[in-house]
């Protein structure tokens, strides 16, 4: 099975429900020749609308053509939010039944390399269901488990030894990098909003969201987010990317996914084209 390239017609439609158009969704059934990427589009939809019985059907119909995709994280991502639907309502053995399938479909495709531990899909087949079994996905200790350094040094002393001479943004962001590796939380975040409107990495982002929620600033956490549904670094892996899927793949975001009102928060944050992103 060969990666798809799909057609500009339909990446235009794609990016019309990523801008939040719901009318644009039927538009997707005039493409027979990419069901399976329309069904990702549409289970996108659905797991951002709490529609969770939908996405995990569509999910499910999806599974065995993810080499469609170019990007093995579209299938993780897929993954992962069907796994945390599963969960929040009661399907964990029915989602354990899929992901299992999907192992022994991969596993007679290529036992050597399943076998071996080489094949990414399979191994994140265990990964998704240790996470039903525990609820622990391969971020949760870096995410959920933060401890300030035991040798955490203050913003002042860590300016000192860099030497920065010049409040530049570049500086800022900088400084911040090394403060979120060897500094207090609090010096950390109010170091993250001196520069939170400059163009920054999903990483700068989620280290602050990280820290946030330590601190127990749930609402600076949220409004981190927003950031990260904005900047839509999460679009670039594919078209069908509408909604940013990414985010089931975060433990500290699933409260934020759970809760209604900081869903739609996200949800809205998502549909804003700032143009950071090259549409092809």
């Amino acid at each position: 099975m060969e990666a798809i390239n799909v057609s500009k017609k339909f990446r235009a439609v794609c990016y019309e429900i990523m801008d939040g158009s719901y009318e644009s969704i039927e538009k997707l059934d005039a493409f027979p020749e990419y069901l399976h990427q329309a069904m990702a589009v549409k289970a996108a939809v659905a797991f951002f609308d709490k529609d969770y019985d939908k996405a995990i059907q569509l999910v499910e119909g999806i599974m065995p053509y993810w080499d469609e995709w170019y990007y093995s994280n579209v299938c993780n991502e897929y993954m992962a939010a069907m796994a945390f639907a599963a969960k929040e309502i009661g399907r964990e053995e029915n989602v354990r039944e899929i992901i299992k399938a999907e192992q022994e479909r991969l596993l007679a495709a290529d036992r050597e390399k399943c076998e071996a531990g080489r094949h990414q899909r399979y191994n994140y087949c265990k990964i998704m269901l240790d996470y039903l079994d525990t609820g622990r996905m391969p971020k949760s200790g870096k995410e959920l488990e933060y401890v300030v350094p035991a040798d955490a040094k203050s913003k002042e002393e860590l300016i000192s030894s860099m030497k920065l001479k010049n409040a530049t943004a570049k500086d800022k962001i900088k400084l911040y990098g090394v403060l979120c590796m060897k500094g207090f939380p609090e010096d950390a975040v109010r170091a993250y909003e001196e520069i939170k409107d400059e163009l920054l990495s999903e990483t700068d982002r989620e280290n602050a969201i990280i820290r946030y929620l330590y601190l127990g600033e749930d609402e600076k956490a949220l409004e981190t987010i927003e950031c990260l549904a904005t900047a839509r670094l999460w679009s670039v892996a594919a078209p069908t990317q509408v909604r940013p899927m990414n985010f089931f793949t975060h433990p500290m975001m699933h409260k934020f996914l759970r809760d209604e009102g900081s869903l739609a928060r996200i949800r809205n944050a998502a549909f804003i084209d700032n143009g950071i992103v090259k549409r092809k």
